[in-house]
């Protein structure tokens, strides 16, 4: 072959090569636009490794139940595989879903707010981001959607003490509320950084939530900015509320005997409303290497914006020392949790096994609470278990261990609870989503 036509083949290929790398590239970013079937969505993680997250996406009605474990990576025929490096998250609305986390390779929680939805082979992608800044702290950044043009979330990165509001449809930052002069009016004598710089007073990194026209907002004051320790004299949980209209901060509210509302991870959210507009707070009662508070449900009722001191569910007064709620969700007018089946130790609580997770649900009328007939789990850090899908819920019940169940159950509006899915117990499933148009 002559060397004209040699190069002239070479670059006749690279073309070709180009061309469909490109083609390629293109249909993998481009979104669905029908969303009315093969629209389910299962997240898990790797029991042996938590920052492997895999998306896979099916159709439900051809999924058996009460069958062998499935073998998602080998089910390719029901299950679509996709890894697009970032955590599952809680948030979702019509034919996306969010990410607070990109994690992988390496590194341990790479902030953004990524918004993910299908493409036309099935597969998960990243469509659009907001990255945040980041220290070496990894604080958490909660997210809060509100609708399909408003949107919240916290950046510590940017600016300590503001919320930054953001349309979810556009991925466009488009307001900011700044709390540091309330903050300040608070609590004159605030320690706002420690000897490093570090932020020492946070707002929105364990509840970020909206309500009847009002954004609740919750503001952290920090002993220890590395390991997100407060003192031991805090003997409170503080809350701004915001009216999201005139972006005033109205006040800052306080529930007593608390110090922290969930846990200090972005998957988890640790607040839920209910039907009638009730909103509550799931406290782990953790508080890193300090001293912890016991874990409890408390809420503001529909139409007020201070904290219901009338009503309060105390898991260890109800079930023990150290027991713990971990996980929450309203469905149907009632509280579903994940509480510990025995005293939850934290350094104990990434070991397979180690601790045990049971499924209760609790009547909020009498504070009545019964045990659902669901297998228990392993313990859930980053992930709610909870799930609402086609008008029921949906709870994931992760197990590592071969010898237990792995997989999603089901609850409807009557309590009774149905095997949905068995998976093999190298996928723990940590979040359900249904895409839509």
């Amino acid at each position: 072959m002559s060397t004209i036509k040699y190069l002239s083949f070479l670059w006749l290929g690279a073309l070709l090569f180009g061309a469909c790398t490109i083609e390629n590239l293109e249909r993998e970013n481009v979104p669905r636009e029908d969303f009315s079937s093969y629209n389910y969505v299962l997240a898990i993680e790797e029991a042996s490794n938590v920052d492997i997250t895999r998306f896979f996406t099916f159709e439900m009605n051809t999924v058996r139940q009460n069958t062998a474990p499935y073998d998602l990576l080998q089910e390719d025929a029901l299950f679509t595989n996709s890894d697009p490096s970032v955590s599952s998250g809680h948030h979702s609305f019509g034919r996306y879903f969010f990410s607070m986390a990109k994690d992988k390779k390496g590194y341990s929680s790479t902030p953004g707010i990524f918004r993910l939805t299908m493409n036309a082979d099935n597969r998960i992608f990243i469509d659009q981001s907001l990255n945040l800044r980041k220290n070496n702290l990894f604080p958490t950044k909660k997210m809060c959607i509100v609708n399909n043009n408003t949107g919240f979330y916290y950046n510590e990165g940017l600016a300590p003490q503001r919320i930054y509001q953001f349309n979810p449809s556009t991925m466009v930052m488009t307001d900011a509320f700044d709390l540091r002069e309330a903050i300040e009016a608070f609590r004159p004598h605030a320690q706002w950084v420690d000897e490093s710089g570090n932020n020492m007073v946070r707002t929105g990194s364990l509840v970020l939530e909206e309500k009847e026209g009002k954004l609740y907002v919750s503001v952290v004051f920090l002993e220890k900015a590395a390991f997100n320790i407060i003192a031991d004299d805090e003997t409170h949980f503080y809350l701004a509320v915001i009216d999201i209209e005139s972006r005033q901060v109205e006040k800052i509210i306080r529930y007593p005997d608390t110090k922290t509302v969930g846990f200090f991870v972005s998957e988890n959210n640790p607040t839920t409303k209910d039907e009638d507009g009730n909103l509550y707070f799931c406290s782990w009662g953790w508080n890193q290497f300090g001293t912890p508070n016991p874990s409890k449900i408390f809420r503001i009722k529909s139409g007020e914006t201070d904290f219901d001191r009338d009503w309060e569910f105390n898991v260890e007064k109800h079930f023990g020392q150290g027991r713990i709620a971990q996980s929450i969700i309203s469905y149907n007018n009632k509280v579903y949790l994940h509480i510990s089946v025995g005293p939850y130790g934290f350094s104990e609580s990434d070991t397979p096994g180690g601790i045990r997770m049971a499924y209760y649900e609790l009547n909020p009328a009498d504070l009545s609470i019964r045990k659902l007939d669901i297998p228990e789990s392993d313990t859930s850090s980053r992930m709610n278990v909870f799930n609402l899908v086609d008008d029921k819920l949906y709870i994931c019940v992760p197990n590592s261990d071969a010898s237990r169940f792995n997989g999603l159950y089901s609850v409807d509006r009557s309590g009774n609870a149905v095997q949905e899915l068995s998976l093999e117990n190298k996928y723990r499933p940590t979040r359900l989503y249904k895409l839509t148009n």
